[in-house]
């Protein structure tokens, strides 16, 4: 191929040859001199070859497209109907378009979201820049991936909707957890609001962040699991038979996960204040939180089998709204969580909370003291 622009003689003759290979060599030809900006076209000439170019993408093969892709992604004045059909192309050949391009309008880029692939998705969240209206329609996507590489991309711009909508998608996709905590727009009370069911390395980053009184979010985290614990557990036939050994004080580490799984929570709570001496309204918040965390410790102090905390875990989970699939990775998690606990040091905990009502710092001291001699 001749070095240098060509006319538009040549590239018109390049046109109308019939020679595939030559169609490939015409659509390169045509996206350096879209690329390079030399004004060797009128705008009707531009116009015409920007046609013909279209109709040429559909029949040149792959890698050129790819090239064409590639040339065109960083070109300002690239012709924006040419790009957009580039971007709809495969992944291959969309992906320098969608990561690059600021030809694109945020009207393109919210239709290809909302009707490409996974792969298509990723690329736009990976984009220098994402307005709310994009980055809207990616939050709304249903794409776990896809959330999070947004959540991640800190030159993309999330509207305070987007924010609330993701932060209650979080209480049941842990994932999104950490990238929200870390965005700029996201407030205090939000942040509050997730600090239910975030693990407590999380909670410590939302002290940290928004400098909280720790009795401030006590507080908060207790009248949101006193709303946890309107929601009724699943009743089961031996209800009354447990109740009577309760009654009989034939109390005993294995009745918890009776009590639990028959619904007998004031049961369960004279039960945990009968074997560990805290408050029953504690014992009930400890079952009720999403984390779990503490109930791993509560159940570990009075030498519960692991199998039976995460069933006692399990059943206070389905009493409220869940996703089947995050409760199976919460479980796996706090199954490893409590195999590393030892009993001695759940005690530990336990004799804080009886001296101390505030449950919070003596979780936090204990996971420091962890992570020391870890």
């Amino acid at each position: 191929m001749t070095e240098g622009p060509l006319s538009a003689h040549d590239l018109l003759s390049l046109a109308r040859s019939r020679c595939v290979e030559r169609h490939g060599e015409l659509a390169l030809a045509l996206t350096d001199l879209f690329r390079g900006g030399n004004a060797v076209l009128t705008d009707r000439e531009r116009t015409t070859m920007v046609d013909i170019l279209r109709r040429l993408v559909r029949e040149v093969e792959m890698t050129v497209r790819q090239t064409m892709a590639e040339r065109l992604a960083d070109a300002p004045d690239a012709p924006r109907a040419l790009v957009r059909d580039l971007a709809n192309d495969q992944i291959e050949v969309a992906w320098p378009i969608l990561m690059k391009s600021t030809v694109l309008e945020d009207i393109d880029l919210i239709e290809i979201v909302r009707f490409r692939s996974l792969e298509h998705k990723l690329a736009v969240t990976q984009r220098g820049a994402l307005s709310e209206a994009v980055a809207d329609a990616l939050a709304r996507s249903g794409e776990e991936d896809v959330i999070v590489n947004l959540l991640r991309n800190s030159n993309a711009r999330i509207s305070k909707a987007a924010m609330e909508y993701l932060v209650e998608q979080s209480q049941r996709v842990d994932t999104f957890q950490e990238p929200l905590l870390r965005r700029n727009e996201l407030t205090e009370d939000l942040a509050k609001r997730m600090f239910v069911w975030v693990s407590m390395a999380l909670r410590d980053h939302i002290i940290n962040r928004f400098q909280l009184e720790p009795s401030l979010v006590d507080d908060l985290v207790e009248g949101m699991v006193s709303e946890e614990m309107d929601q009724p557990v699943p009743t089961g036939k031996d209800a009354a038979l447990i109740m009577e050994i309760g009654q009989a004080g034939l109390i005993k580490p294995s009745l918890v996960r009776e009590a639990v799984a028959s619904g007998q929570l004031s049961l369960y709570a004279r039960i945990i204040e009968k074997l560990t001496g805290i408050r029953q309204h504690l014992a009930l918040r400890l079952l009720f939180e999403v984390a779990g965390d503490g109930l791993a410790v509560l159940c570990r102090a009075i030498d519960i089998p692991q199998a039976d905390f995460i069933e006692i875990y399990t059943i206070a989970r389905k009493a409220r709204p869940h996703d089947p699939e995050q409760l199976a990775a919460d479980c796996r998690r706090l199954g490893q969580y409590y195999r590393g606990l030892t009993s001695d040091a759940a005690r530990a905990v336990i004799l804080h909370w009886r001296r101390h009502p505030r449950y919070l710092a003596g979780l936090r001291e204990f996971q420091t003291a962890r992570l020391d001699h870890g």
